[in-house]
């Protein structure tokens, strides 16, 4: 199956709901994440959920693109409870990547790392469904599909994770969480790099 398909099935199992999907365990959340809260968003396409966060004083929200596309709203909600209607500024089915604007500007925001310092077997976290909690994994490769760079992390992902960061131990994002890999049964989830995420950004 390619990425496409991966995409599109899980945009599916959006609609549908998230029963039998299995929820990724949390884990208390060690200093810097607690810190990186704020910048995480909860995003609402139409009957659509699930994650962004900020990568600029601008108000620029970073999600997945099967999360928004084809949405007639798409409301973004801060951790701090004040709700935005977003604009969508680019996006790219094959990355699976979509750049927010909101109306605000903020001193919040997630600073984006470099997946070649990263390596196989190293520890990462993904944001749990509350504020403060964390699922722990390693990368457990690193590879290609249709071009596209993307991490494999020991984490099951349940759709609402689509457009969590990936964050290493020093609370910087090495990629966003895109779709989960395989059965629900598995234990693995997939994530777009950070390098895909900056070339998306900058337009490169």
């Amino acid at each position: 199956m390619n990425l496409e398909d991966h995409l599109r099935s899980l945009a599916g199992k959006e609609t549908s709901g998230s029963a039998g999907v299995s929820a990724a365990p949390a884990a208390p959340a060690a200093e810097h994440s607690k810190n990186a809260d704020p910048s995480i968003v909860s995003i609402a396409a139409d009957d659509r959920a699930g994650k962004g966060f900020i990568v600029d004083g601008e108000g620029r929200v970073l999600t997945n693109f099967h999360l928004i596309n084809m949405a007639s709203r798409i409301k973004v909600t801060t951790a701090s409870g004040d709700i935005f209607l977003g604009k969508v500024v680019r996006k790219d089915a094959a990355r699976d990547l979509a750049l927010l604007q909101i109306p605000t500007r903020t001193s919040v925001h997630l600073a984006l790392g470099d997946a070649g310092s990263v390596d196989v077997g190293e520890e990462v976290t993904i944001p749990g469904p509350k504020a403060g909690e964390r699922s722990r994994g390693v990368i457990s490769a690193i590879r290609k599909i249709n071009g596209t760079q993307i991490l494999q992390v020991d984490v099951p992902l349940d759709p609402t994770n689509s457009g969590c960061p990936v964050m290493t131990s020093a609370g910087t994002v090495v990629g966003i969480t895109t779709f989960k890999l395989g059965h629900q049964n598995e234990s693995s989830g997939v994530a777009v790099s950070v390098n895909e995420l900056k070339a998306f950004i900058f337009g490169l």
